[in-house]
């Protein structure tokens, strides 16, 4: 009974803030127009008012200076679906079979996973999770970092379905033999997405329902987006040519290539998730920077795009790192911060609540001591929907640790070593 009620005392005291309060002295960056010096009215998880100059008279937390920013958000991970990519006990992203439309992401994902811990504590509060791995993956969830369990965790139950876009490549070299099989085996490939894709538009819903039929109609209908992975541009023309004989509403995740087709995706106003930004190697007949460029270019010609990490767990908390490189390579203050706060929660169907700091949007923000967007700044504080948020992380408790045995060390070696010789 006791420790019962200790843990009702810490778990009190933790969530005890007033419900009512602005957060003042910052600079506020919106991620909607230029940033400016000013404060932000909170009213439970809601955003009441933003303003310049003082605040109004209520409790203030005086944030000295520091810079204030909407909650980062991932629109392409498997955050909280793998731990560890070398144990198969610890990867839930994926699942056997091509056609798996039933599967949501929410169920599997697991709220105490460190990798969660670490990415919020770089500012990422939001995260598009989406399973992967087979033609018909199943359906993303928009997750919340931070949370007891899943339940509380969603934001969004099912936003999308994620499609792993088949390689249609063909080996020029390759014997005539192999070169059939390859062929062969694309043309079954991608019968079986129009196939399935046609089967869900038809289908009826009876007393005893088809649950596969039944969560991929939606989507089949454009009703709802498939996400299509791609990399490569015969990957992405054949993954467009089939979106549109097919009718389906598509946002593409892309890497190489995807700047040749900024035209297209524009007019069809087709979002771009653009993952190749850290991961990818210019070939020899490419610019070195291509790969830092394509942000600036997708942006120009008016695509929504959003940067990610290539869907890697453990790689979503480079995010504010993958803007800064693009706004050194062109984009602007505003549309580097706009590609991993607006634009993201444009394409994950949020946007009416989260990424930017307006009137009557969720109350969650980020804190860090300069600019985000640079290498140096440390992210110091974080509110999720209007409650501050614990930034400790598994990282941070392996820097102290190993820092303290370091502090150890040396100083058993200068009370061994004479100060003579030191």
């Amino acid at each position: 009974m006791r420790v019962l009620l200790l843990l009702l005392l810490l778990t009190t005291s933790l969530w005890a803030q007033p419900t009512r309060y602005a957060l003042a002295n910052a600079v506020i960056h919106t991620a909607q127009e230029e940033a400016f010096h000013g404060y932000v009215v909170v009213n439970g998880d809601t955003v009441e008012e933003v303003g310049r100059g003082d605040p109004p008279a209520l409790e203030v937390i005086d944030l000295k200076g520091s810079h204030l920013y909407p909650g980062l958000i991932d629109a392409d991970s498997a955050i909280g679906l793998a731990e560890v990519e070398s144990l198969r006990a610890t990867l839930d992203h994926r699942e056997v079979g091509q056609l798996n439309p039933n599967l949501v992401a929410r169920y599997a994902f697991r709220a105490e996973s460190d990798l969660v811990a670490v990415a919020r504590s770089q500012g990422v509060l939001f995260s598009g999770v989406n399973p992967s791995g087979s033609l018909l993956a199943g359906q993303g969830s928009v997750m919340r970092l931070w949370g007891w369990t899943w339940e509380d965790m969603t934001e969004v139950a099912s936003w999308a379905m994620a499609v792993d876009w088949p390689d249609v490549t063909v080996a020029l070299e390759a014997k005539e033999g192999a070169k059939a099989k390859a062929l062969k085996k694309i043309g079954e490939q991608l019968f079986f997405l129009t196939d399935s894709f046609q089967q869900a538009k038809s289908y009826h819903r009876e007393p005893i329902q088809d649950v596969k039929w039944g969560a991929l109609q939606p989507y089949s209908l454009g009703t709802a987006p498939v996400v299509i992975r791609t990399d490569g541009r015969e990957q992405i023309r054949s993954a467009l040519d089939w979106s549109k004989e097919n009718d389906v509403r598509v946002v593409l995740v892309a890497g190489r290539g995807v700047h040749l087709f900024a035209e297209e995706l524009a007019a069809r106003k087709i979002p771009v998730i653009y993952v190749s930004l850290f991961n990818q190697n210019p070939r020899e007949f490419e610019r070195y920077y291509l790969h830092y460029w394509t942000p600036k270019v997708l942006q120009e010609k008016g695509v929504t795009l959003a940067l990610s990490a290539k869907g890697l767990a453990f790689d979503a908390r480079e995010l504010r790192d993958l803007a800064g490189r693009a706004r050194a390579f062109g984009a602007s203050d505003l549309e580097a911060l706009q590609m991993i706060t607006l634009n993201p929660a444009k394409i994950l169907g949020v946007a009416d609540r989260l990424g930017s700091i307006e009137k009557g949007k969720q109350a969650s923000f980020v804190l860090c001591d300069g600019d985000i967007l640079e290498v140096a700044p440390v992210v110091t504080r974080a509110w999720g929907a209007g409650r501050e948020l614990d930034l400790e992380d598994k990282q941070k408790k392996l820097y102290l640790k190993y820092k303290a045995r370091l502090m150890e060390l040396r100083g058993l070696q200068n009370k061994e070593t004479p100060s003579d010789v030191q």
